[in-house]
């Protein structure tokens, strides 16, 4: 007997779940203002007009609720077509359309012309779309458009995870910095709602148009392996791997660079190169600092190298600054003095009347170098001063030989081309 009693309880377990998931698949008319039977293609179907609501509760107890003009529900396929105003909610999000589909087996909907999805702050339109509701999964395609409230998103296909406020973009994807109009463009894109961060893993571009408080128009590109976005309270975009930079007579590479919006400061990092007109330099770790989007400063941690060409004529001659740390101020885009500390070295090829007339080099334990129309006025040399001259005879066609530890030029260097793209080729 007690045997028996435990198969009977059993059994009557078994068919209490299969009678719940049976339940959980129906699909609940709860209003609509006409009703007619009919067959459609040796299916039985009904069709619903007016103010039609159908409602399908799930086995957890979540509902899906679903809105249209006009309704044909398939009975034995369990597969309802919605036409006209379609709207279907599940929890905190709603997905409207003109048409659409829902199956109720498979528990997802399928939607179709001005396809709109909003959950919270997030919007997203497309021309086609998929929602899974078990998964809590929605896939979209064709001029896919997702709006919050730090950026915007289009691309060509987009799937959005509801649970984690995951967007996973592909196929031209373009994302916009609603606060700084700072676009990114990639192959495809990675982004998490609640955190505000955004990742583009190949082939990404960043792109600003600059206007400054005079009214000039720049714009700064910039192209890597990788690129990250934080939209948070730093507001920052990282470029990671084989970095290139260009805006206007600035330009650098770099490992890897962070771009601090609201600071105005860039940082590069990992065997770093600046060029600012015809300035070059080299360190450890650079800061570039802009003040209404024009250029301040630039500070060099860390063998600190700068380097420019002495004169147009002789292309082996290059003034250079060496030391542990440099900083450079410009003005007005030309560089107007230069600051050298610990170990400050200096080259500087000297002339008269525009003929070539040996060289300087220069040592102590601070250098400062003022400069007018971007040319060289005075240099200080200040604690433990040395000094070297050297003449013209012992530099002829044998000026590398006097260059300071760490000198390297590069003749090539990153240019903005059609305001997207940048050379990639260097010596």
């Amino acid at each position: 007997m007690i045997g028996r009693s435990l198969f009977v309880l059993l059994l009557a377990s078994i068919l209490s779940t299969c009678s719940l998931a049976q339940q959980s698949k129906l699909i609940e008319l709860n209003h609509a203002d006409q009703m007619n039977g009919m067959v459609i293609n040796g299916e039985q179907a009904r069709e619903f007009i007016g103010k039609v609501h159908f409602t399908q509760i799930q086995e957890n107890g979540d509902r899906v609720y679903m809105w249209c003009d006009r309704a044909l529900q398939f009975m034995s396929a369990n597969r309802i077509e919605l036409f006209g105003h379609v709207k279907i909610i599940r929890d905190t999000t709603t997905i409207t359309s003109d048409q659409g589909k829902y199956f109720g087996n498979e528990r997802r909907a399928e939607v179709s012309s001005n396809v709109r999805l909003v959950r919270g702050a997030s919007v997203l339109t497309s021309l086609f779309g998929q929602y899974y509701v078990e998964e809590k999964r929605a896939h979209f395609t064709g001029n896919v458009r997702l709006v919050d409230t730090a950026s915007s998103i289009t691309c060509k296909d987009l799937t959005y995870f509801e649970s984690d406020a995951k967007s996973i973009a592909t196929g031209n994807v373009r994302v916009v910095n609603l606060s700084n109009s700072a676009t990114i463009l990639g192959d495809s894109l990675v982004h998490f709602e609640a955190s505000k961060y955004s990742i583009v893993p190949a082939n990404p571009r960043l792109i600003q148009i600059d206007t400054s408080s005079s009214g000039v128009i720049d714009t700064l590109v910039v192209v890597s392996r990788t690129m990250e976005s934080y939209q948070d309270s730093t507001q920052r975009f990282v470029a990671i791997d084989s970095v290139e930079m260009a805006r206007g007579e600035l330009s650098a590479r770099s490992g890897r660079t962070t771009f601090y919006v609201k600071k105005d400061l860039i940082i590069l990092q990992h065997h770093p190169i600046v060029w600012q007109a015809m300035n070059q330099i080299t360190g450890d770790s650079i800061d570039v600092h802009l003040v209404e989007k024009r250029l301040r400063s630039v500070h060099v941690w860390g063998h600190a190298v700068a380097i420019s060409r002495s004169d147009s004529l002789y292309h082996n001659r290059y003034d250079q600054l060496t030391g542990r740390e440099l900083t450079m101020f410009f003005a007005h885009e030309q560089l107007d003095s230069v600051f050298v500390n610990n170990n400050a070295t200096s080259l500087y090829y000297l002339y008269d009347k525009d003929k070539p007339d040996g060289a300087n080099k220069s040592s102590g334990d601070q250098i400062i170098i003022n400069f007018i129309e971007g040319k060289i006025d005075r240099i200080k040399i200040i604690g433990g001063v040395q000094g070297e001259y050297f003449p013209e005879k012992m530099l002829v066609d044998r000026e590398s030989q006097y260059n300071l530890d760490g000198f390297k030029w590069y003749t090539v260097r990153p240019r903005r081309n059609r305001l997207t793209i940048l050379d990639q080729v260097y010596d």
